[in-house]
């Protein structure tokens, strides 16, 4: 583990394994735990992880010296590179956090040679909505309990109130709490409800490969379109047509990592294969 500082602001990062270098940027309050069960499948395959957190998460400074932008976080991506030394990565970006690696691979195409994204790329009513009732959840019952909320959004249907839902769900809250505070998670959120890079997605130059599970229980919820995989999906495409769709069969959305990480990471590394 190491650490980089921009603008007198501690940045954790973590460079394991060797082989081919792929960047990982999990959820706001996951974030590199989201790839926990990947790690060891990813390093096995001959590939060389990079985790980091941005400021105001995890193991980086939570110091609010200035406000959390989305272009802030973009260069402390790009100082943790600098730090590790690593001149071009492939990047696999999820949930709420996807906007820092498209809006990377979009600035500085020079440093990305692939782009493995869930396709969120902008914050309509509905999204803005759930990040402050997010807020409010944690505000009002404890940042844990934002495990309850989310686990009853990303996983199937099929997966509600099962062994199974209990289990990802008690494993998420210790990450929730050491990944965020209150004080943070106000701005973070804040951050997050202001996201449009229409503008950008069509600029991003290297290969992109869209990933995410093809079911949640929300799919089926007209109120819930706007994260609905043919939603999420057919927006994207619009943008950018020559991007390429993988789906987990049977995966909740943000969590295919975590319920299906060998199938997750066997699209994944069969993707990077095909781009060396």
């Amino acid at each position: 583990m190491s650490e980089t500082v921009r603008n007198g602001v501690r940045l954790w990062y973590d460079v394991q394994g060797s082989g081919e270098p792929l960047l990982l940027i999990g959820g706001f309050a996951l974030l590199h735990n989201q790839f926990e069960f990947c790690d060891p499948i990813l390093h096995e395959a001959g590939i060389q992880t990079i985790h980091w957190n941005y400021r105001g998460s995890g193991k980086s400074d939570w110091t609010m010296t200035e406000p959390f932008t989305l272009e802030g976080w973009v260069e402390d991506l790009k100082a943790v590179l600098d730090a590790a030394g690593i001149e071009k990565t492939n990047i696999w970006c999820t949930s709420t956090s996807t906007p820092i690696g498209m809006r990377f691979a979009a600035k500085y195409p020079e440093r990305v040679k692939s782009l493995i994204t869930y396709p969120y790329y902008k914050v309509d009513g509905y999204w803005r909505d759930v990040f402050h009732a997010a807020y409010w959840v944690a505000h009002v019952f404890g940042i844990t309990q934002l495990s309850r909320v989310f686990a009853g959004v990303v996983l199937t249907a099929k997966t509600l109130y099962t062994t199974d839902h209990f289990k990802y769900e008690k494993w998420a809250a210790p990450h929730y709490e050491a990944n965020v505070n209150m004080t943070t998670m106000k701005e973070l959120m804040e951050t997050l409800s202001s996201t449009d890079l229409t503008g950008d997605i069509p600029r991003i130059q290297c290969p992109v490969m869209l990933l995410m599970g093809n079911e949640s229980a929300l799919n089926d919820e007209e109120s819930m379109e706007s994260a609905s995989f043919e939603r999420l999906i057919g927006d994207f495409l619009a943008l950018k047509p020559d991007a390429k769709v993988q789906a987990v069969k049977g995966a909740g959305s943000t969590y295919c990592m975590i319920t299906n990480p060998e199938e997750t990471c066997g699209l994944v590394i069969d993707y990077l294969k095909s781009q060396a």
